[in-house]
C-alpha cells in the first residue's frame, strides 16, 4: 500500500478551493470557527462558518455523494447549517461529540440579586471549587481554590437560590450532510466511490467507551426482528439474531475525552513556545488562568501548540473513517493546528488541509508529521 499523501496550504480556503478541480474530493471533515467569539478570538466572530460561499465551494470540489462533517458550537450551530443546506448540501443528521469536560458559564442568580441591591450575604462555610466542578456562579478567582459559602441575604435572594444561567456544556455537535446523489445510491458507489458511510468500521467494539449506551454484548439467543433492530444486529429467517463481532452499529455520539496536553504538544516541540499565560489569552498572575473556562489544566509553563480548540484524535479518526472510501481524499477547509489531517494519514487516506494563520499551519504540518504511520509517507502540493 502507498504511504497516505498530505499537504497543507496556508491561505485562504476561498481561494484555495477555488484552485482545487471540481468534484475531486471524497469527504470533507472540518472544525470551522465556531462563532462565537471564543476567548476573544477574531477569527471565531468572523461569520466564515455561517457563509454560503464556502459551502457552495466546498459543494464544487466535492465529488457526488460525498459526506460533509463540520463542526460547531451549540449557541451557533443553526446557522452554520441552514448555510450548509443552503449552498445545496442535503443534512442527513446531526452527530454529537461527548466530551463531559465543559464548565458552565453561569450567573448565581441569588448572588446577583443581593449584589444589585447592595446586600452582605452572611457567610456560613467554606467551599471548594476545582476545574471539575458542575455548578457554576463562581469567580475566576474562586475556582480551583477554597472560597466562602453564603447564604442570601434577601427575600427575593432566597427565592432565587439555587438557580443560574447555563448548563454545563457537555457535548460538541457535528453536522452529517452529503451532496447530492449521481442517480441512485448504488448507482453513486459505483461511478463515483462515494454516497454510502462506513458501518463496519466505525462499530463500537463491545465495551468501547465511545459508546456511552447500555450494556456489553447481549447473549446469543432467539429474538424477533424489532428486538434485533433495536440493537443493531441480523436476525436469520428462523428468528435466531447473531451478535457481531465488529460491535454495535455506530450511532450519532461519539464519546471520548478532550484532547491532552501530550496529545496536543506532540511534534511541536522544535517550534517557538509561549507560556501558559499567553496561550489562554491573559496577564501573568491573573485569576483567569485558573479558570476553566479559559483553558485551565490544558496549559503549561511553556506551550508550542497554542491552538485553543484542538480537537482528540479519536473522534476525528472515526469521523474521517466513517465517511471516507478507500484510498480516498479527504478536505479540511479549516485545519486549525491539524487533528483532521493526522487522523486520515493515520487512517490511511491522502489528506489537504487549509488554514488562515501562518502561525497555525506551523503547528500543523509539525503534528502531521510526527503522526505519519511511515517514514516515507510524502507531502506533496496537490494544488499543482
Amino acid at each position: 500500500m502507498k504511504a497516505p499523501q498530505w499537504f497543507i496550504e496556508w491561505g485562504d480556503c476561498l481561494e484555495r478551493m477555488a484552485a482545487m478541480p471540481a468534484e475531486s474530493v471524497d469527504a470533507i471533515v472540518t472544525d470551522p470557527p465556531y462563532e462565537i467569539g471564543f476567548m476573544g478570538k477574531g477569527w471565531d466572530a468572523s461569520g466564515i462558518a455561517n457563509s454560503v460561499d464556502v459551502w457552495e465551494a466546498a459543494l464544487r470540489v466535492a465529488k457526488p455523494g460525498a459526506h460533509l462533517i463540520a463542526f460547531g458550537g451549540t449557541r451557533a450551530y443553526h446557522r452554520m447549517v441552514c448555510a450548509i443546506e443552503d449552498a445545496g448540501w442535503q443534512i442527513r443528521d446531526c452527530i454529537a461529540w461527548q466530551q463531559w469536560q465543559g464548565f458552565p458559564k453561569s450567573l448565581d442568580v441569588s448572588k446577583a440579586i443581593d449584589k444589585a441591591a447592595g446586600a452582605e450575604r452572611e457567610v456560613v462555610g467554606v467551599g471548594r471549587s476545582d476545574k471539575n466542578a458542575i455548578m457554576g456562579g463562581l469567580s475566576s478567582s474562586e475556582i480551583g481554590s477554597n472560597h466562602d459559602v453564603t447564604t442570601p441575604a434577601t427575600f427575593a435572594a432566597r427565592q432565587w437560590e439555587g438557580w443560574g444561567t447555563a448548563l454545563k456544556p457537555a457535548y460538541e455537535p457535528a453536522v452529517l450532510a452529503r451532496k447530492p446523489l449521481d442517480g441512485t445510491v448504488a448507482q453513486n458507489v459505483s461511478r463515483w466511490g462515494t454516497g454510502a458511510i462506513n458501518i463496519d468500521g466505525c462499530r463500537y467494539g463491545y465495551g468501547d467507551p465511545a459508546w456511552p449506551g447500555p450494556g456489553e454484548a447481549p447473549p446469543v439467543g432467539r429474538s424477533g426482528a424489532s428486538a434485533g433492530s433495536r440493537i443493531g444486529i441480523s436476525v436469520t429467517r428462523a428468528g435466531a439474531w447473531h451478535v457481531p463481532d465488529l460491535g454495535r452499529w455506530p450511532a450519532n455520539v461519539y464519546a471520548c475525552p478532550k484532547a491532552s496536553r501530550a496529545e496536543r504538544e506532540f511534534g511541536c516541540e522544535g517550534l517557538p513556545s509561549v507560556s501558559g499565560f499567553e496561550a489562554v489569552d491573559r496577564e501573568e498572575g491573573a485569576a483567569g488562568v485558573s479558570s476553566p473556562r479559559a483553558g485551565a489544566g490544558r496549559t503549561a509553563d511553556r506551550v508550542h501548540n497554542h491552538h485553543v480548540t484542538v480537537k482528540p484524535l479519536a473522534v476525528m479518526r472515526w469521523l474521517v473513517r466513517l465517511v471516507t472510501p478507500p484510498s480516498g481524499l479527504v478536505l479540511d477547509p479549516f485545519c486549525g493546528s491539524g487533528t483532521t489531517i493526522a487522523a486520515a494519514v493515520l487512517e490511511g487516506f491522502d489528506a489537504v488541509g487549509m488554514e488562515l494563520s501562518e502561525e497555525y499551519a506551523r503547528i500543523a504540518r509539525a503534528r502531521v508529521a510526527a503522526w505519519e504511520r511511515t517514514d516515507d509517507a510524502r507531502q506533496i502540493n496537490l494544488f499543482g
